[in-house]
């Protein structure tokens, strides 16, 4: 006890050196708070993963023996890899492995990079009829910003040139980690053919379709249907323009005589039926999806992408728009500014409370004490590279009861002892040490409480 009198009595002593340290930790309270990482939620690593194995033509038991089995023997290698959790699932011609890491992995990237690689090295040793190995483990990106690249009069081809060109002013800003884009579909060139002419130059399908090969083009099903007379093709790169491909010539005659594509068909730049497109309030659309380095400040991230796409919106023809689907950062800086309203609240509340049953000067003491420790805690989470999200942002609000009650039982205590009669100095000393153990233990007792989750919660 007669050291915490000691501290109490310098503190006492040397009040302005306490006041102007409590000054200097509450504006770099401040300094935290707009420099610290912020996010919605915090992050949380995924690890799990999915690796696919393709082999057409054989049969589940031929997968299971030929696919499976080595390449489950083979993750196995992996130390880093949950032989208990991990599981497969065989099918005729694939092969589903969900591979689960350890708990303790730490950086789940590097452990998908070496498997990615090792994978790579030892598909020679499969099979030669195994098509492909794949390996996913992005299950745990998240897009920060959705935006769409919508336009009435624009086709596909158009709006990936634009796409191509904010996707490229989107990686120089620094804390972008990814950018996807979806609903984009392929342009493609198609002879839609006409039989009666390809009777009255005697051209068979066969015949047609092997000039045509020889001159460069590739279907995109590597089939040719006669019923239909339509051979959809991709241009190759010595043709620039449907005129080009209607200007081949595709047979002739001992007598010179010419026959080119344009005689027997037409040639159209087209999409083919989509499987699965985006549209955006009736408007087809390119979406795209911008993703945030985890580490990163979120509304930082999210003034400078909004001053690209601003930017880059003025550029654009005024058919063209970018609408925002969804705003991570805007999100977050409304919680933050939510949160910082209740603060001030809080603040008026204990003000205005403490007022009605304390004097004036007490009831400022007790409500002083919650900005400045506030702050002083931004101070210890951006030190510790703790984010401010929804969690912790509902942990302070969740602790602001303890610091106003910790706060009013001392200054309580002081005001009866000043009423029995004793100095201010020694009243001080004494409201403080008399409650210090039972204000310590009791905010212990409440921390105490979660720390078995840090114990029990893997991810």
């Amino acid at each position: 006890m007669g050291n915490n009198n000691r501290i109490l009595e310098w503190t006492m002593h040397n009040r302005q050196v306490i006041i102007l340290l409590a000054g200097i930790l509450f504006m770099a309270g401040i300094y935290s708070l707009i420099r610290m990482p912020k996010q919605e939620m915090p992050e949380f690593t995924i690890r799990k993963g999915l690796v696919i194995g393709i082999y057409p033509g054989a049969s589940s038991g031929q997968v299971e023996e030929q696919l499976t089995k080595p390449l489950e023997r083979y993750l196995f290698t992996f130390s880093e890899v949950n032989r208990i959790t991990t599981t497969s699932g065989t099918e005729e011609g694939i092969v589903y492995i969900f591979v689960d890491l350890a708990d303790d992995v730490k950086d789940h990237n590097i452990v998908w990079s070496k498997i990615k690689h090792g994978i790579s090295t030892f598909k020679p040793s499969l099979p030669a009829g195994v098509l492909t190995l794949a390996v996913n483990d992005n299950f745990g990106d998240v897009s920060a910003i959705l935006t769409t690249m919508e336009s009435d009069d624009k086709t596909y081809r158009e709006l990936d040139g634009y796409c191509d060109m904010l996707e490229d002013q989107l990686r120089a800003v620094p804390d972008v980690a990814n950018v996807g884009r979806y609903g984009s579909q392929k342009e493609q060139i198609t002879i839609y053919v006409d039989n009666e002419k390809l009777s009255a130059y005697s051209i068979g399908a066969k015949t047609l379709a092997t000039n045509l090969f020889a001159q460069g083009f590739t279907t995109i099903s590597g089939s040719l249907e006669n019923n239909q007379s339509i051979i959809p093709i991709h241009m190759a790169d010595s043709y620039r323009t449907e005129q080009e491909i209607s200007d081949q010539i595709i047979f002739s005659t001992p007598n010179g005589d010419v026959v080119r594509v344009k005689d027997i068909g037409t040639v159209v730049r087209e999409y083919p039926a989509a499987d699965s497109y985006i549209t955006h309030n009736g408007r087809k659309c390119v979406l795209l999806s911008v993703e945030v380095n985890p580490k990163a400040n979120i509304i930082t991230f999210g003034r400078e992408v909004n001053q690209v796409l601003t930017s880059f919106e003025s550029e654009l023809p005024e058919s063209v728009n970018i609408n925002r689907i969804a705003d991570q950062p805007e999100i977050v800086r409304d919680s933050i500014t939510t949160f910082l309203h209740e603060l001030m609240i809080a603040i008026a509340a204990v003000i205005l409370v403490v007022f009605i049953l304390l004097p004036f000067r007490v009831s400022v003491v007790s409500a002083m004490s919650i900005p400045i420790t506030i702050t002083i805690t931004f101070v210890v989470m951006y030190a510790a590279r703790i984010p401010v999200n929804f969690v912790t942002l509902a942990a302070l609000m969740a602790v602001l009861g303890i610091i106003v009650d910790d706060t009013i039982v001392v200054v309580d205590n002081y005001i009866d002892k000043l009423d029995a009669g004793m100095g201010r100095w020694k009243a001080t000393i004494q409201s403080v040490r008399e409650y210090f153990k039972s204000l310590l233990s009791a905010t212990l007792a409440i921390s105490i409480t979660f720390i078995p989750l840090l114990y029990t919660s893997t991810g």
